[in-house]
């Protein structure tokens, strides 16, 4: 791999950028190598190690003294525990949360769908759920969206088949890996049943020694960001890196930013741009915005609308075992089927089906990982009082599902504007949430486990494995400085930028207006290409 100090500027404050970009997530390193690759002088902060580079990339970036916190650092995870509050009381966990170069999709599982054309217009598929903040529409459409998607499956090499229920005949997917035994029995079964299938569509190359890693891929099979974007971007188009920077301001005046204010090698940086795009993740980007306060902005950088920070969304995922009867080989990939059969279901819009992605069979280490996951996350009493029966029941379930699959729901979360996040400077993270489980969302869950059951009944015997109020997925973020066609209610316009702000653009999951009902990375990148390619047109 490229060594890192190729790519650092000595004195980034003396230079002349045209662009910053504050993360290099998926929205981040996307926007970045658009611009980069066009020939614009960007600069990426990223918080996190340079986990892409060469044996000294980590030597740029100073130790923490908590072993534990260092010890994620080094993996690409956010170093300290998510703090906040749900409906069941307050919480502290390690989230699925990355932070390094890649951001959270280093730590991701690759899954790269597109929305439908539903989710554009989310107001008329809740037309009785009058308190959520939900717009009519979208201000931009899905078809306006297409040819970014197109654009976003090449560059993200993403394998699969076409959606019989979204497909779109220009889309350049590669082929897929042939299923396992196991697996084609499910596609076969599922079409048996009426529903339609379709093979994953996801950024794994499927080496030889591919491994569907959710971790840090050291094989480069995976699609994260850094791997398709940051290091293109540095190494082939002139972009430059600050790893290990922590941004700790933007300092505005009542209409552009002027400089960002960041600590980079124990000393304060100050450094300026033509347009600074803000990538810093769902969580971080509204909590600098709102951090970003002056005599302009005294209630939070680009927030007239008071909606940054509001409008959380972390969509719900139930794990359900589908059992085949009898036992077949597993030997494929294991990343492979969906189905969106009901994404809208009887006028009420419900959520994707996707395999889990287990490679191999289900295995006592894993099940007592995901238990331990679960039970930190949950803040209601009794979870005390089954910790020490977690790896009793990690021994007896493999034997319960050795024949069976296991797969994964997405259900759309709303927005509601006391879901939040909020800055804390008393808490390591520097923010903390406060998030309530609507009733609606529970009604829906509930509804797509009974006609999942329901319709797979006559073939495969279904188990819930995790439901209930536990089954937030805290994974796919989203909503918290949305975008819209009224300033009033929205932090961004049309284009990414924000509203009053010339030169600000938010290019992160925390512009989705409403969460959709699949994985956002895909979209995040898409959308990432199009305000790419009009900050490109406005730069002189």
């Amino acid at each position: 791999m490229e060594a890192v100090s190729g790519h650092v500027p000595e004195h980034p404050e003396h230079d002349d950028w045209d662009v910053i970009v504050i993360g290099t997530g998926m929205g981040g390193s996307t926007v970045g190598f658009e611009l980069a690759r066009r020939g614009r002088r960007v600069l990426f902060l990223e918080k996190g190690r340079f986990l892409h580079g060469g044996p000294e990339a980590s030597e740029t970036t100073p130790s923490l003294p908590d072993a534990e916190a260092e010890s994620r650092l080094r993996a690409g995870r956010w170093p300290f525990p998510l703090q906040g509050s749900t409906g069941s009381g307050k919480i502290a966990f390690n989230a699925p949360w990355g932070c390094g170069s890649g951001g959270s999709t280093t730590i991701y599982g690759a899954q790269l769908e597109r929305f439908a054309p539903s989710d554009f217009e989310p107001r008329s598929q809740f037309p009785g759920v009058r308190e959520a903040n939900l717009p009519e529409r979208w201000p931009i459409s899905h078809d306006q969206l297409v040819p970014y998607y197109r654009l976003a499956e090449s560059l993200y090499r993403v394998c699969g088949t076409q959606d019989p229920l979204n497909p779109d005949p220009k889309a350049s997917l590669r082929v897929p890996p042939p299923l396992s035994p196991r697996d084609q029995l499910f596609c076969d079964s599922f079409r048996a049943l009426g529903l339609h299938p379709y093979r994953s569509h996801v950024g794994f190359d499927y080496g030889m020694t591919c491994m569907e890693c959710l971790d840090l891929c050291l094989r480069g099979c995976k699609s994260d960001a850094a791997a398709v974007c940051l290091m293109p971007a540095l190494t082939l188009h002139g972009a430059r890196l600050l790893a290990g920077c922590e941004v700790l301001e933007l300092i505005a005046d009542r209409s552009r930013v002027n400089a960002v204010r960041a600590r980079w090698r124990g000393r304060e940086v100050t450094v300026s741009a033509k347009v600074i795009v803000l990538a810093a993740g769902s969580w971080m980007t509204p909590t600098l915005l709102l951090n970003s306060r002056s005599s302009a902005w005294p209630d939070g950088l680009a927030n007239r609308s008071g909606q940054v920070g509001r409008n959380l969304m972390l969509h719900t995922s139930d794990f359900i075992a589908i059992d085949t009867r009898e036992w077949h080989s597993l030997q494929g990939p294991a990343r492979t089927l969906a189905l969106n059969d009901f994404y809208v279901d009887d006028g009420g819009k419900l959520g994707a089906l996707q395999s889990l992605g287990l490679p191999g069979a289900i295995n006592p280490v894993v099940i007592l990982t995901y238990l331990r996951y679960v039970e930190k996350k949950d803040p209601r009493w009794w979870r005390s009082v089954v910790r020490p029966l977690l790896p009793l029941v990690a021994q007896i379930a493999p034997r319960a599902f050795q024949r069976a699959g296991m797969f994964v729901t997405i259900v759309e979360d709303l927005p509601y504007s006391d879901n939040r996040v909020i800055p804390d400077p008393t808490v390591r993270a520097g923010m903390r949430f406060e998030y309530r489980y609507a009733p609606e969302l529970g009604k829906r869950n509930r509804r797509f486990r009974e006609r999942l059951a329901a319709t797979l009944s006559p073939r495969h015997r279904v188990t819930v494995v995790t439901g209930g109020r536990n089954n937030i997925n805290y994974g796919h973020v989203c909503g918290t400085c949305r975008f819209g066609e009224d300033h009033k209610t929205s932090a961004l316009d049309g284009t990414n930028r924000a509203h009053d702000v010339d030169n600000l653009y938010v290019v992160d999951a925390s512009f989705f207006p409403s969460s959709g009902g699949t994985n956002p990375s895909l979209t995040v990148a898409a959308n990432a290409l199009r305000v790419g390619q009009i900050i490109n047109a406005r730069l002189p």
